[in-house]
Parts: C-alpha cells; sequence; structure tokens
C-alpha cells in the first residue's frame, strides 16, 4: 500500500476529533440530533483549520446507513462496521454527495450543468444530495446570481455546504440565505497535543520542545502542522529533537531572536547585522526569521502588560527569557518595534533583495531607541513655553535647561564700567520688558505718535548712555591720576571737568531738539490731525 501523508491519513472521521472548534461541532450535532438542519451552511475561516472536514462530516452524519436517520456519531472508516456511505464520503467519491472546485468551475455555466439541473434529482441512494462549495468566493457574480433562487428554495433532501477563506468576498445575497459559522484558528497548545497522540500512535519518537516548535510552524493550521511534522520526520534520524525540528522548517532559534533584542537593547547594531549574515549562510527564510520576531516581540510586549500569564505560550527558559528582555524596553519601545517590522515584513514579501530589507529593518529598531518618547518631548516644549511665558526657568521634570542671565550675570553695556561700577542706561524694569514673550506680545498696529514717543526715548537713553559713558571715561582717569605727581592730576582734573561739561551740553542739545520736535508735531495735528499718520 502507498505511503499516506499524516494531514490524509489523520484527517478527523468524527465531530469529536475535530480539533479546536467546539463551538461548531456542538451546534452541527445538536442539529442532526434534533433534526433542525438548515438548508444552506457556509463555513468561513484560515486554510487548515477544519472546514472540509466538518462538511464532510456533516454530510456523513445526514446520510450514515448505521441508522434509521442522521446521527450526529457516523462510521469511521476504520471500522469494520463502517457503512458504504460513510466510507465513499470520506475518500470523496460519493454519488450523492458531490464536492464542487469553485476555483476550477467559476463561470455560470458551471453552475448551471453541476447544480442547477442536478438538484431536482432524486439522490441515487442517500437520504440527502449534498453539495460542497470549497472556495466559493471564486465564483462569478453571474454564478452567484444563477445560484440565489435554488439557494433560497432548494428541493427537499438538498444540502448546500460552501467553504471559503475570503467571506468578505462572498455577495450579501448569499450570506444571508446561509447559517455562517465562523472557524477559528487553532492554539499551538492543541495541536502539540494533537501531534503527540499522532506521534504515539505512529511510534515515533519526539521531545515536546520539537512538538512546539512544529506546532508553532502551523501559524494556527492543522494541516500545515501535520505536513510540517511530516517534513521532520523524513528529515530526522531516530529521536525529533529541537534542533532536527528548526533545521529542517528553517526556523530560527530562540537564542537567534534573544541576540537581536540584546543587540537593541545595546545599541549594537554590527550585532544585529550578524545574525542576518548568519542566518543567510544557513540558507534560512529572511521573512519566516521576520514573522518569528514579530511572534516574539508579540509575546513581549504580552508579558510586560500582563506579566507572566498563560497569554503567551512558552516554556519555562522562555518565561525566563522574556523577563529578563522585558526589563530592558517600555510598552510603547515594543510597540514601535513591532510597527516598524511589521512594514519590514511587508518589504520583503516586494522587495527584490530581502537581505537587504532586513539589515535596514533591524538598524532601524536599533536607531529607535535613540529616540526620545513623544509624551517626554510634549512635556519638555510645555516646561520651554511656560518659561517663556514666565520668564522664570523651567521646572527641573522637564529637563534641566540653562537659567536665564541675570543683570548682574551679563556682559558689561554702555555705562557699566567693569560691569557694574558705572552708571548703566537701563533699569531692571527694563531687563524684564525685554523677556521674549513681552516682544511676541508687541502690537503690529501702534499708531504714528506711540512711535515718535518711542523714537523720542530712545533719543534720550542715547544722550543719558552718552553721558555716563564720558562720566565713566572721566572717573576711571581721575581714579589713574590719583598716583601721579600733583601736576598730572591737576591736568587730569582738569580733562575731567572738560568732559563733563560736554556731556552735559550735548545731553541739553538732544533734550532741546527732543521738545522742539514734539512741539512742532502738536502744532501740526491740531491743523491737520492727517499729517500725523502720514
Amino acid at each position: 500500500m502507498s505511503y499516506q501523508v499524516i494531514a490524509r491519513k489523520w484527517r478527523p472521521q468524527t465531530f469529536e476529533e475535530v480539533t479546536g472548534q467546539e463551538h461548531i461541532t456542538r451546534t452541527l450535532r445538536n442539529a442532526v440530533e434534533h433534526k433542525r438542519l438548515h438548508h444552506a451552511y457556509l463555513f468561513s475561516g484560515a486554510r487548515g483549520v477544519g472546514k472540509t472536514t466538518t462538511a464532510r462530516l456533516l454530510a456523513k452524519a445526514v446520510n450514515c446507513h448505521r441508522s434509521n436517520g442522521p446521527t450526529p456519531t457516523p462510521c469511521r472508516t476504520t471500522d469494520a462496521d463502517a457503512c458504504a456511505s460513510c466510507r465513499e464520503i470520506a475518500e470523496s467519491r460519493s454519488m450523492d454527495v458531490l464536492e464542487i472546485d469553485a476555483a476550477s468551475n467559476t463561470g455560470v455555466d458551471n453552475v448551471r450543468d453541476v447544480i442547477i439541473e442536478t438538484v431536482n434529482k432524486t439522490p441515487a441512494r442517500d437520504r440527502y444530495r449534498v453539495f460542497i462549495i470549497d472556495e466559493v468566493h471564486m465564483l462569478s457574480t453571474p454564478a452567484f446570481n444563477a445560484l440565489l433562487k435554488t439557494l433560497e428554495e432548494p428541493p427537499p433532501g438538498t444540502l448546500f455546504i460552501m467553504a471559503t477563506t475570503h467571506p468578505h468576498k462572498v455577495p450579501e445575497t448569499i450570506l444571508s440565505r446561509s447559517q455562517q459559522f465562523e472557524f477559528r484558528t487553532i492554539s499551538a497548545q492543541k495541536i502539540a497535543e494533537r501531534l503527540r497522540h499522532i506521534a504515539d500512535e505512529e511510534k515515533i519518537k519526539v521531545s515536546p520542545d520539537a512538538l512546539r516548535e512544529i506546532a508553532r510552524a502551523g501559524e494556527g493550521s492543522m494541516r500545515d502542522a501535520q505536513s510540517a511534522f511530516d517534513q521532520v520526520i523524513s528529515f530526522s534520524e531516530g529521536k525529533i529533537e529541537t534542533s532536527d525540528a528548526r533545521a529542517a522548517l528553517g526556523i530560527a532559534g530562540a537564542e537567534m531572536l534573544a541576540r537581536v533584542m540584546r543587540a537593541v537593547a545595546e545599541e549594537r547594531p554590527a550585532e544585529a547585522l550578524s545574525v542576518v549574515e548568519e542566518l543567510s549562510a544557513r540558507g534560512q527564510d529572511l521573512r519566516n526569521f521576520c514573522r518569528d520576531l514579530l511572534a516574539h516581540l508579540r509575546d513581549l510586549l504580552v508579558f510586560k502588560v500582563a506579566g507572566d500569564s498563560a497569554l503567551t505560550d512558552a516554556t519555562e527558559a522562555e518565561r525566563r527569557e522574556l523577563h529578563t528582555q522585558a526589563r530592558e524596553f517600555s510598552e510603547s519601545d515594543i510597540v514601535r518595534f513591532f510597527h516598524s517590522l511589521t512594514e519590514t515584513e511587508r518589504q520583503l514579501r516586494e522587495g527584490a533583495h530581502p537581505r537587504y530589507q532586513l539589515e535596514v529593518g533591524l538598524v532601524k529598531l536599533v536607531e529607535m531607541r535613540r529616540l526620545a518618547p513623544l509624551g517626554q518631548i510634549v512635556e519638555r516644549l510645555s516646561a520651554l513655553e511656560e518659561s517663556l511665558r514666565t520668564g522664570r526657568a523651567p521646572s527641573g521634570g522637564a529637563g534641566t535647561q540653562t537659567p536665564p542671565a541675570s543683570p548682574a550675570n551679563l556682559p558689561p553695556r554702555r555705562g557699566m564700567a567693569g560691569g557694574g561700577g558705572g552708571a548703566s542706561s537701563f533699569s531692571p524694569e527694563d531687563f524684564s520688558a525685554a523677556a521674549p514673550a513681552s516682544n511676541f506680545n508687541a502690537k503690529r498696529d501702534e499708531s504714528k505718535t506711540a512711535d515718535n514717543a518711542t523714537t523720542s526715548k530712545a533719543s534720550v537713553e542715547a544722550a543719558a548712555s552718552e553721558a555716563s559713558d564720558t562720566a565713566a571715561y572721566a572717573q576711571s582717569h581721575t581714579h589713574t591720576a590719583e598716583g601721579r605727581a600733583p601736576s598730572n592730576a591737576q591736568a587730569a582734573d582738569a580733562r575731567t571737568r572738560t568732559h563733563t561739561d560736554n556731556a552735559h551740553a550735548t545731553l541739553t542739545t538732544h533734550a532741546r531738539k527732543i521738545a522742539l520736535t514734539t512741539r512742532t508735531r502738536r502744532a501740526t495735528s491740531r491743523r491737520d490731525p492727517t499729517r500725523l499718520r502720514t
């Protein structure tokens, strides 16, 4: 007898053997037992989760000849007394149970020939004529339209079971005429338990960790996991270990994932690139590694948020490693890593150079560690805004900021000999008025009169500053001359009086000019008010 693959050999023969779909099998068993069968069912879900298998089980349940009517416990094909109907349905050769591949029969002519013209015929032997339409979403729009009336009011003893992986592509008119069942992906733990049962029955020695790796490779699909198990059996010699499963399936080990996360935590991009080099040298699929890293980030986020819970399907050693890595990252860090790596995985799927894409993606993860969190940046900006408004230094919570210079700390200005010995042309009130917030709040639509007043004030301050400079110069020369001979002191005193007189004269001249200008403008404004604005 030729070899039969595990996925076909160990296909469930009863509703109880269907793994991970208890909510569906219970509903169907009760419907069969209480004779509340619907005429159309739609099974949707991911690949390899039991849609077609459940459809065949339902066909066996309504047509089993070992009972006088539909039964929730149809025959097993391995039973010696199994009825012919159950055997033929399990082997896909029953005359009354037609399996149609909609991907190959998409047109309206196919639907008319296979379904519409045969639906009114009486079953050849069984109770029900069952139509199992796989990948029903592949039918064309005219084919769906031709099927509507038959699906809504089928003849007695007719049952439609449709299966699809894309229920959103099925027209609403079909969905409204069917009972819909959503098949879930299967957890890795349940897949590993099923694989353990198969290994025990087949007398295959395999370690629990190897089974866990194979179950994870299935990604929620029982059929994919069983096919991977077949592949590992062919690869290994003797007992199957974790290394055999990883080598046969091209799975990156936990140590490789840990190396990448340590490189990201320690900001060592060279280490991350060396991991990619090793993967390429081994010939492993870089896209699969990227998916494994995404799953690792998911486990790390769950461990960070929920702690050591059952939400993470990990061994004791993996839990300790997750606990160590969780201390290195915050929740926001892991979320940013996940989004960035998701984009990298998309580029790996579409790009021509997967190694380059993965290397750049891992370096991006390292660089993300150097970015300040957005909340911290907003907090610092708010503190800086507050300091500009109030003129005070920011609080220490927003980071260390340089305090604004006080008048005593400012460099010497005109009229401040030696940094504060002479008279200053600006008062402390002027320093507070020079804050940036006051400048930003200045009105642009001031009148010409206010501008002239400002100009006049500036002229007065300039004159005062010049007088102060002169006085400071004179004072400095006076102090210098005190230690000299009497004749030199007298000459210096004479020069000091001369400079002082000149400063007072200059100040008086500027004051007179300002007063004259002000009187002239007032007189002009009384004669012609519009002249003031021009």
